[in-house]
C-alpha cells in the first residue's frame, strides 16, 4: 500500500514529515536556531559528525577534563558562574540537580506556587516541603508571579525554609528586585536558587539589563540554552557561583555526584558542542546581536494595528516580544487560526496575550509578515460583542491570577501524592507549564471551571482529563 504521498506503508515517516514541513514557516519560538537557520552552511553540514560517544579524543561531559573542562571553565568565565555543567537532558534535569545538590529529604523550600512542572516533579520526587511564598497583605500576583517584597516578607516569616526558589525571568520576560531576595536569603542563611531557563542571553544584554541571576546574589542557576541562544534542544547551563563555592554554601562533589544521578548516562555531544559554539558566538557579536533585535521590537511595536499593544514593564526583558490582544475583540481561537493560516508560528498564545521568542539573527521580513498579519485581521463591528468578550477575558484572567496564587492546600505531602496508589498529577495549562494544582492538592469546582474555560479557548492543560 502506498499513503498520498506515494510512499510505501513501510516507508511511511509521519513525525519526520511534520517537522521537515516546518521549515518554510516563520519562527518566532524557541529553540533559538531556528530549524537551522541561524548557522552557517558549514555547522550544519558538522552537525551529525558530533554526534559521537566518550572517546580518548572527546572526553567524557560527566567527568570533565581536557577539551571538555576547558569548555565548561569558558563557559563558567561567560556566564560569572564560579563552575558550570553541560546538561543536555534539558533544564529539567538542571533544575533536579540543582536541588538534589542544596536539600535534603525533609528540608523545606520556599517558592511560589506557580513554579514549572519540572520543580513540583523535584520537589515530590526528593521529598522536600514546599512553603508558598505569599504577599503581606494577601494580594494576588500577575501570573502567580511574587513580588521582590513578597519574597522578602516570605523569607521573614519562614526561618525554617534551607533554600528560596525564584524564577526570574519569567515566561513574559518580566523580572523582580532579585538584589534585595539575594540579600534577604542571605541574612536567613538560605540558599537562593533560580530558574533563569528564559535568561540565558542578560550575560550579553546592552548594560547588563536586566542584570543576570548570578551578578545578584544566586547561589545556584540553571538556564536553557536553546530558548534564547542558538543551541539544540534541550541544551541546558547548570551554574554554581563563585561566592557558593568560596563560603562552603554549596558542595561541588555533590553538584558531580548529582550530575551522574539525573543526568543520562549518555549525555550528548553534539547538543553539548552546540553550548560551546553558541557561547562562543554571543561572546564575539552577542552585544550587537541583541541591540538589533531590541530595535526591531520597537520599530515593529510602533507599527501594530489598533487593540495590540507591546506589555513591556520596567525592567523586563527588551528583547522578548509580548503582545497584548485583550482589547482587540479577537478571541483566541481566530487568532490563532489567522496566524496558522499566515504561516507565523509564535512561542504561545494565552488568555490574553501573544508571547514571542525572536532570536538573534531573526530577518526584518518575518517582522514585516507577521505585521501584515495582524493588519488584514478582518474588523469586527459588534461593538457589544467586543465588550462581552473583553469582560469575560478580565473575569478569567482575574481567576487566573488567584488561583496561582492561592495558598497550599495539601491532603497529602506532593511526594505521596505523585507516588503514591492513587496517583495524581500536576495540573497546569502548558505552556507555560505554571502550576495551577500541585499533587497533594483536591480539584474544586472553581478548578474545574478554569480548566474548561482554557479548554474550550483551546489551550492545553496537562494534568486533567475531558
Amino acid at each position: 500500500m502506498r499513503d498520498s504521498n506515494g510512499k510505501i506503508e513501510q516507508e511511511v515517516t509521519p513525525l519526520w514529515d511534520s517537522l521537515i514541513g516546518q521549515s518554510e514557516r516563520v519562527s518566532f519560538h524557541m529553540p533559538g536556531h531556528r530549524q537551522g537557520r541561524s548557522w552557517p552552511l558549514h555547522v550544519k553540514k558538522q552537525l551529525a559528525a558530533l554526534d559521537t560517544t566518550e572517546l580518548s579524543g572527546t572526553g567524557d561531559l560527566a567527568m570533565p577534563s581536557g577539551r571538555v573542562l576547558d569548555a565548561y571553565e569558558r563557559a563558567a568565565s561567560c556566564f560569572g558562574a564560579g563552575k558550570t555543567w553541560f546538561i543536555t537532558a534539558g533544564t529539567t534535569s538542571s533544575v533536579m540537580i540543582m536541588l538534589a545538590s542544596s536539600l535534603r529529604e525533609g528540608d523545606a523550600l520556599l517558592l511560589p506556587r506557580a513554579v514549572h512542572i519540572a520543580v513540583v516533579h523535584a520537589v515530590a520526587l526528593l521529598g522536600l516541603k514546599p512553603i508558598f511564598v505569599e504577599a503581606e497583605d494577601g494580594h494576588s500576583f500577575e501570573d502567580g508571579q511574587p513580588d521582590a517584597s513578597s519574597y522578602v516578607f516570605s523569607i521573614r516569616r519562614h526561618k525554617e525554609a534551607k533554600a528560596c526558589f525564584v524564577t526570574y525571568p519569567d515566561y513574559y520576560g518580566r523580572t523582580i528586585d532579585l538584589d534585595s531576595v539575594s540579600r534577604a536569603a542571605q541574612k536567613a542563611g538560605m540558599l537562593l536558587l533560580v530558574d533563569e531557563a528564559h535568561g540565558a542571553h542578560f550575560a550579553f544584554l546592552p548594560d547588563q539589563k536586566p542584570a543576570t541571576a548570578l551578578s545578584l546574589g544566586a547561589d545556584m542557576v540553571c538556564q536553557s540554552a536553546h530558548k534564547t541562544l542558538p543551541a539544540l534542544t534541550p541544551a541546558s547551563l547548570l551554574h554554581v557561583s563563585e561566592a557558593a563555592i568560596q563560603h562552603r554554601r554549596i558542595d561541588l562533589q555533590r553538584v558531580a555526584s548529582m550530575v551522574h544521578v539525573f543526568q543520562t548516562s549518555s549525555p550528548s555531544f553534539l547538543i553539548a558542542a552546540t553550548i560551546d559554539r553558541a557561547r562562543a558566538e554571543l561572546e564575539s557579536c552577542g552585544k550587537e546581536g541583541l541591540e538589533r533585535l531590541q530595535r526591531l521590537n520597537v520599530s515593529f511595536s510602533e507599527k501594530l494595528p489598533s487593540g495590540f499593544y507591546r506589555v513591556l514593564p520596567e525592567c523586563a526583558d527588551p528583547s522578548r516580544l509580548v503582545l497584548d490582544f485583550a482589547e482587540t475583540g479577537f478571541s483566541r481561537e481566530i487568532l490563532a487560526h489567522h496566524l496558522d493560516k499566515s504561516g507565523i508560528d509564535v512561542e504561545m498564545i494565552d488568555i490574553s496575550r501573544i508571547v514571542l521568542i525572536p532570536a538573534l539573527d531573526q530577518p526584518e521580513e518575518d517582522y514585516m509578515r507577521l505585521l501584515e498579519s495582524l493588519l488584514s485581521l478582518s474588523e469586527i463591528e459588534d461593538e457589544g460583542n467586543r465588550q462581552s468578550l473583553t469582560q469575560a477575558r478580565r473575569d478569567l484572567l482575574n481567576t487566573r491570577d488567584r488561583l496561582l496564587s492561592a495558598p497550599a492546600a495539601f491532603q497529602v505531602t506532593p511526594r505521596e501524592a505523585l507516588f503514591g496508589r492513587d496517583a495524581c498529577s500536576v495540573i497546569a495549562p502548558y505552556p507555560p507549564g505554571l502550576t495551577v494544582l500541585w499533587p497533594g492538592e483536591h480539584v474544586l469546582e472553581e478548578h474545574r471551571s478554569f480548566f474548561q474555560a482554557l479548554h474550550d479557548m483551546g489551550i492545553t492543560v496537562r494534568g486533567i482529563h475531558y
